[in-house]
């Protein structure tokens, strides 16, 4: 499992040890993973020092780039050999475009992947997607407003491919639009690195999921009937 994954799926946990020291001491949870698209590794290192949880570099490689955070590398047209040197540069995970890539690009050990959708979103194919082991799947979202069938849209493709997915921004989000995204399905956020101190303000802002109250009719569950007016029933029986 690549440390993107493993960082995804730990979101909200608290950091820290154990003991009530510890948790005097714990930073508040965050719900929101904020990585950084870097066209450089000046750029790259320059993410991580402002505070981004994994950093994409396009158009450039990992090799001699040191850093404490996750890195993937923009492979939209991805051979297995061209994926095997970014693992073997340092890289956590790589972008791929399923339409470009090679098949067996997804062969490799030991490195992520995350599946560049764009805007073929058809159920058949997001079923198909579900089949393949992804990190993430990357769409791009407006970050002025959000409306709520562009919310269950997000959720759609969450659900039907069975993986998280990272936003790639369009704009400045808000706490209010990383909350909409994460309620959505979409744990993560992709943004420019000179954007990653302000994002990372606004997702510490986001408040943990709320609990839904909704309940879902049981199965097979006892149907309660309404009561029935026995007068008016008498009357008919006349």
């Amino acid at each position: 499992m690549s440390k993107f994954r493993t960082r995804i799926r730990d979101i909200g946990r608290a950091p820290g040890g154990m003991g009530f020291s510890a948790i005097a001491r714990q930073e508040r949870p965050r719900y929101v993973i904020v990585v950084a698209e870097a066209a450089s590794p000046a750029e790259a290192q320059a993410a991580a020092e402002a505070g981004a949880d994994a950093v994409l570099l396009a158009g450039a490689s990992a090799t001699g780039l040191s850093l404490n955070v996750p890195v993937g590398i923009r492979l939209e047209a991805a051979t297995r050999a061209e994926v095997e040197a970014a693992r073997d540069a340092g890289a956590d995970f790589f972008l791929f475009d399923d339409g470009r890539s090679h098949a067996n690009a997804l062969t490799v050990d030991e490195v992520g992947a995350v599946l560049l959708l764009g805007a073929d979103q058809d159920e058949q194919r997001l079923r198909a997607v579900s089949a393949i082991d992804l990190d993430a799947v990357l769409v791009e979202a407006d970050a002025d407003v959000i409306t709520v069938r562009e919310q269950i849209e997000l959720r759609r493709v969450a659900a039907l491919t069975g993986a998280s997915l990272l936003v790639r921004a369009n704009g400045k989000p808000d706490a209010a639009m990383l909350e909409a995204w994460r309620d959505a399905g979409a744990p993560a956020v992709l943004v420019p690195a000179d954007l990653v101190a302000t994002t990372l303000e606004a997702a510490h802002a986001v408040p943990a999921p709320r609990r839904s109250e909704r309940r879902l009719p049981v199965l097979g569950g006892p149907v309660t009937e309404a009561p029935h007016d026995h007068d008016e029933e008498h009357e008919h029986d006349h």
